[in-house]
């Protein structure tokens, strides 16, 4: 049985990524063929988004952590400096005659954009498993603790500083036409901050609520050890306790089309279907983006299983060593 789900795995890459060579080249083929405000260069640009995003969504929950996380490294070092660059280009007004620059720009920004939601998503929880032992001094500041869940408002608050800067800036027709390296450039970050914020704060929900921001450092503290997590004690158990419900991969799905939506604006969802404008589709982008960042800090403990699943049984086994000593009231948490 094991043999047979491993050849259908592979049989839905190998199609998913060889489907990816007819897209691409569809994308290029529209994007010079047309011109730049017809019904088929949005619909080039709906449908190529919405295949990548459903390409490296599959890919995620089908492949190895480790070869995902390669190549989401991989598409991200290589195409974020090379959108980046082309915008510069642009902006100083260097034009390459003998290859379509602006088509390699959109192609980058779209491969980026679609694998960033599951690629970030799993890096939180690499993060998580490498800085979540609490004897470690870069955690502490002085003899004081501070909670990620004031990081996360910290985050929130940059993100919406960042936004009033955007919705400045596009008011400017200079700003929002010849020079949108500067609004791409505070783009990134928002989304970066906005997403970080809402994920630990969420995770961190109930420190939050109780308005627990900075904790002075514990001297000694009781509980199991585990390899990543230390220590596991009895006010750590909740924790460690996933929702009813799983949130996380619907979560790293409304991040993707949030995202993009985000980025893309008109050019994914397109108006003339929808009757929406570009700002009303950013601003829905921003919204989605955020709840989705609490959906996965919500249910982080369940992705970290799925990504670590040798750590979560050590982890489990932990905090069921932990229940069996407890009073049978406080076992139900």
């Amino acid at each position: 049985m094991k043999i047979l789900y491993r050849i259908l795995k592979a049989l839905i890459i190998l199609f998913l990524t060889i489907s990816c060579f007819f897209f691409l080249y569809y994308f290029f083929y529209f994007d010079q063929h047309y011109i730049w405000d017809e019904i088929e260069i949005s619909i080039n640009w709906m449908v190529t988004i919405l295949f990548f995003i459903i390409y490296f969504y599959i890919l995620f929950f089908l492949i190895d952590f480790r070869a995902f996380n390669a190549v989401f490294l991989l598409i991200v070092m290589v195409g974020t400096p090379v959108w980046i660059l082309i915008y510069f280009l642009e902006f100083l007004n260097i034009e390459f005659t003998f290859w379509n620059w602006s088509a390699i720009r959109d192609l980058a920004s779209i491969l980026c954009f679609s694998v960033l939601p599951p690629g970030l998503s799993s890096s939180f929880i690499k993060y998580i498993k490498s800085n979540s032992n609490q004897n470690k001094e870069k955690r502490i500041f002085r003899r004081y603790r501070i909670h990620e869940g004031f990081v996360g408002i910290l985050f929130i608050i940059i993100a919406f500083s960042l936004w009033i800067i955007r919705l400045v800036m596009i008011q400017n027709e200079t700003l929002r036409r010849e020079l949108r390296i500067f609004l791409a450039l505070d783009m990134i970050p928002l989304i970066l901050f906005l997403f970080s914020g809402s994920f630990l704060t969420f995770r961190d929900r109930r420190d939050v609520l109780k308005l627990k921001f900075v904790e002075k450092r514990k001297i000694q503290v009781t509980g199991k050890s585990s390899t990543i997590f230390n220590p596991i004690t009895i006010n750590s158990i909740k924790f460690f306790k996933s929702p009813k419900f799983v949130l996380f991969p619907l979560g790293i799905l409304f991040f993707s089309f949030g995202l993009n939506m985000f980025i893309h604006g008109t050019d994914f969802i397109i108006k003339e279907l929808f009757n929406l404008s570009h700002e009303s589709i950013v601003f829905l982008g921003f919204l989605l983006c955020f709840i989705a960042g609490g959906m996965i800090g919500i249910d982080w403990y369940r992705l970290f299983g799925k990504i670590y699943p040798n750590l979560y049984e050590e982890v489990e086994h932990k905090i069921n060593e932990i229940k069996m000593n407890l009073d049978p009231k406080i076992k139900k948490l």
